[in-house]
């Protein structure tokens, strides 16, 4: 059936352009839902004086096929976006797309139907993309009788029930007569004052819901911010593959403004993004703060009225933000799901979307072209999780619970993960800007939360690094009792012991290894010299034999003072195996009784405390020395002085200026 077209009333003043027109808007949006045929394009025209049906095709057929757009104009001046919806059930998907950036929805119900399928399905969509508030318009009053109305105001009343229209106004009204509009009007007034605005902090995302060329201008997208603030000058990308452009201008109800915010209806003009890259279902954001994902988790609602229950990898519509992707839904807690039961699922699609926590999507079947349910998603990060896991469905119900709070949300993602989490990792997973998250993270290590592994980069939660130094302990316990004659590790074997004692879990810390243990040196439970790593309050424990090797190595140092034997000498001499004679070496110095100059000998630390101050009587007589200066004052020969001067210059006790030496400044 065509619609009626009675001739539109004069169109409302309206503001000027540029920032006093950015004062004139009210950063929320109302959307229709409804039936077709039920009169929701002309309720809007007759509200607004503008006809949201652009396209030729939906005003020879008198039918919606895409979405409409008009600004209400309030007493108070502020502009209010209208999104009008199609009602017919072919065109679900971009009803969908639409009511995604709506914060007060009209229900729109022709008296002389009543509710009818897609009445349903509309409400349906609308509980759960959590749009929160709305009313009722019962419109084509003059073609039913009053009683007839009112048989339709309960009808409306019992299926609103546990919906955001529960107890919200019906109003009769005739876009034909004009009956009942202003009182329409006077109820949007008041309940659109109380809606809550949305955030404008955060970085910029909106889902494109029109992409077109305009000649002079280049390629315009259209949508409804969720989150952020744009102005003309900023980057600005094209997600998943649209590219980065610049913003050239911005619109917002045929108004230029300079800002755009979260909460109305915003075209923008941007540079450097070719038109053909871009199309619905995409979202255009802040560079580098968001990640497409081919795999995200969530929390289903299966409707009561779902044809039949829901399998594990069933094939459905997947349809959040103004996209529609074909994908399979992947149970996690079970094979089936009842028709009105909850789960928590993972969806697998199959192309790339920006989506975040806390964002709502409609999933439908692919055949019956029917919705099936809906949800919350939870989990942006491509990752599959494991099936009929207790520790998955409890790590997933903690986000559900923190998803009204950012910083409590941060502090599950960081208590779920034994990995180290960059700041981009988790503006990706938060959809937040680096400063927000910093800021949260810094509020959670004060809590003792959280742990900075590297500043501006790494991060790990409290339970993380407490895991993570059972395993470091462990590793070096392994190690110490195969080697019980030291007290420290050379840090790269014990980054190879690690890397074998953890196999695959490897990869979650193996990037911030060396900070892992700085963090833990810091809170004393290990300690780091160069290139060893102690373990706090190790004491070497050593059998008769080692004890033996151990003191005959360190007497035979002591004995050949400033020339000591070479490593193979102290081997042929004290018939210790090479392997053993490492190890004697090594507790040698752990403890302090010899000192490490070269591959190829050790002093005494007797000798080398007396050696350090017979150089420094030497440069106290005298600025600069060279080699066979040093070599006669020490009364050794240049094969022990010239490794003596390389490591005192490594440990900056002296430093080399050509041919010479003199004492380093430290």
């Amino acid at each position: 059936m065509a619609k009626s077209t009675p001739a539109p009333p004069a169109p409302p003043v309206l503001p000027a352009a540029g920032s006093a027109a950015d004062e004139k808007i009210f950063n929320v949006v109302l959307g229709t839902a409804g039936h077709i045929d039920h009169g929701k394009s002309l309720l809007v025209q007759a509200l607004t004086g503008i006809n949201p049906d652009r396209l030729k095709e939906e005003q020879e057929r008198g039918i919606t096929i895409d979405l409409g757009f008009a600004p209400l104009v309030l007493k108070s001046g502020l502009r209010v976006g209208i999104i009008d919806v199609p009602g017919h059930e072919r065109f679900i998907k971009n009803m969908v797309a639409g009511a995604t950036g709506i914060d007060f929805v009209l229900l729109v119900v022709a008296a002389d139907d009543g509710v009818m399928a897609q009445t349903r399905e509309h409400l349906q969509i609308i509980r759960l993309l959590g749009v929160r508030d709305g009313m009722v318009a019962i419109t084509k009053t003059d073609l039913a009788e009053p009683d007839f109305v009112k048989l339709v105001a309960e009808e409306v009343a019992g299926l609103a029930k546990g919906t955001c229209l529960e107890g919200k106004p019906i109003v009769p009204v005739s876009s034909k007569t004009g009956q009942g509009l202003d009182d329409l009007r006077a109820r949007l007034e008041t309940a659109l004052a109380e809606l809550v605005h949305r955030p404008a902090e955060g970085p910029f995302r909106m889902p494109i819901q029109r992409v077109f060329a305009k000649e002079g201008f280049g390629c315009v997208v259209t949508g409804v911010p969720l989150s952020g603030t744009l102005r003309i000058g900023d980057a600005l990308a094209v997600l998943p593959a649209g590219g980065v452009g610049r913003v050239k201008g911005l619109h917002a109800y045929k108004e230029r403004i300079d800002c755009a915010r979260a909460g109305h209806s915003t075209a923008v003009n941007v540079a450097g993004v070719e038109r053909k890259n871009v199309t619905r279902g995409m979202v255009a954001a802040t560079p580098e703060v968001f990640r497409p994902s081919k795999l995200v988790a969530a929390k289903l609602i299966h409707l009561p009225d779902a044809p039949y229950p829901l399998k594990h990898r069933a094939p459905v519509r997947f349809h959040a933000g103004t996209a529609e992707l074909l994908g399979r839904v992947r149970l996690l807690d079970g094979e089936r799901l009842a028709p009105g039961a909850e789960s928590f699922v993972q969806v697998l699609l199959e192309e790339p979307t920006v989506l975040c926590p806390g964002d709502r999507f409609i999933l439908r079947y692919q055949s019956p072209m029917v919705t099936l349910g809906g949800g919350t998603i939870l989990d942006n990060e491509e990752r599959t999780l494991k099936r009929q896991a207790p520790e998955v469905i409890e790590h997933l119900q903690a986000r559900l619970a923190a998803l009204e709070d950012p910083r409590a949300f941060l502090n599950v993602i960081l208590h779920g993960s034994p990995a180290a989490r960059t700041c981009g990792d988790l503006c990706a997973a938060l959809g937040r800007l680096p400063v927000q998250v910093g800021e949260d993270l810094a509020a959670l290590e004060k809590a003792g939360l959280a742990c900075t592994l590297k500043p501006g980069e790494a991060y790990l939660g409290a339970g993380a690094v407490e895991a993570w130094s059972k395993e470091v302990g462990a590793c070096m316990a392994g190690f110490f009792k195969e080697h019980p004659a030291l007290v420290s590790v050379d840090k790269p074997e014990l980054k190879t012991c690690m890397k074998a004692r953890l196999r695959a879990r490897w990869g979650a810390i193996a990037l911030y290894f060396d900070e892992l243990l700085s963090l833990l040196a810091a809170r004393g439970l290990l300690k780091l010299e160069a290139n060893q790593v102690k373990l706090a309050g190790r004491e070497p424990k050593l059998d008769a034999k080692w004890a033996d090797h151990a003191r005959k190595a360190e007497a035979a140092l002591k004995a050949g003072a400033l020339a000591p034997p070479s490593t193979a000498e102290l081997e042929a001499a004290l018939a210790i195996p090479p392997k053993a004679l490492r190890e004697v070496l090594r507790y040698l110095a752990d403890t302090g009784k010899a000192v490490p100059i070269s591959n190829e000998f050790h002093l005494h630390r007797s000798v080398y405390d007396l050696m350090l101050a017979r150089v420094r009587e030497l440069f106290a007589q005298g600025p600069e020395w060279t080699t066979s200066d040093i070599r006669k004052a020490l009364n050794t020969s240049r094969k022990y002085a010239v490794p003596l001067l390389e490591h005192l210059d490594a440990r900056g006790v002296t430093m080399r200026v050509g041919d010479k030496r003199r004492l380093a400044k430290s």
